[in-house]
């Protein structure tokens, strides 16, 4: 990971760091995105709960996630904190390591395809792109998820930005949002539950005739979950609108009823 940070990183930012030395109750890491500037993580720091030995916890040269409890500056000193990183926290840097290294490897074959030194190639971009983004994959992100392409307007080559933006479209990913509804349907009448499951079933045809990424699944009478995964937000909205239309009119032609109890992203 070539990327680096020029500032210092700030009090209860999640960071990737190296493990470098262990000691009795002190580990001694480097911060990776920071130029790798020193930090340690005290033994209390490490999980909860008494630690016998902390080798059983980290290892020299493992790469590990952790939280910045305090800083100085003025010394450059970090305390850092494993046990404080929740699940979702550690996947989630894991996730933007992850892409951020997919950054780099289509800026190396970019370089490769036009001939272009990518050491030299890596610091122009990152040198342009840094100066109004925090990091190379929220430029490359806009661009995958088709916006204008922004390097031409921070003074990047055209014929490197035009690259740049055919690969970064073939291989980065439109980031997906999920919306979840939660729909109540009654129907009061003998052949109610027959007249819902028609209704939920017209509402799936429509979703797999238009190709619409939707789930529908059963929580307990009389709830339903609607799940819709897709690119831009507003279409996602749309679609799942028009789903959920389509089941309503259904529903209330057979004497029953439909509400949304809540949308949640």
């Amino acid at each position: 990971m070539q990327f680096k940070q020029n500032k210092f990183p700030q009090e209860g930012e999640i960071v990737v760091c190296t493990v470098k030395r262990i000691q009795k109750t002190t580990v001694f890491v480097e911060l990776a995105e920071y130029h790798n500037i020193e930090g340690i993580i005290h033994i209390s720091e490490i999980s909860p709960g008494r630690i016998r030995t902390v080798r059983d916890y980290v290892k020299e040269g493992k790469r590990v996630i952790c939280k910045v409890l305090r800083k100085n500056e003025k010394y450059g000193n970090l305390d850092l904190s494993l046990r404080r990183v929740t699940t979702g926290q550690r996947l989630n840097k894991l996730k933007e390591i992850k892409l951020e290294d997919k950054c780099e490897k289509i800026i190396e074959s970019v370089s490769k395809q036009l001939k272009l030194d990518y050491k030299k190639t890596y610091e122009e971009l990152s040198g342009k792109i840094l100066k109004e983004y925090e990091m190379l994959s929220q430029a490359f992100q806009e661009i995958a998820e088709g916006e204008k392409n922004p390097l031409e307007k921070l003074g990047i080559d055209k014929k490197l930005s035009s690259t740049l933006e055919q690969i970064i479209k073939i291989r980065l990913k439109p980031k997906e949002i999920r919306i979840s509804k939660d729909l109540i349907i009654t129907c009061k009448t003998s052949d109610g539950i027959d007249s819902i499951k028609k209704a939920l079933n017209g509402g799936i045809e429509l979703s797999e005739k238009k190709k619409y990424n939707i789930k529908i699944t059963y929580i307990s009478a009389p709830k339903y979950n609607l799940t819709l995964t897709y690119s831009d937000p507003r279409e996602a909205e749309l679609q799942a609108e028009e789903v959920i239309e389509a089941i309503k009119q259904e529903i209330v032609k057979n004497k029953g009823q439909l509400e949304v109890e809540k949308a949640r992203k």
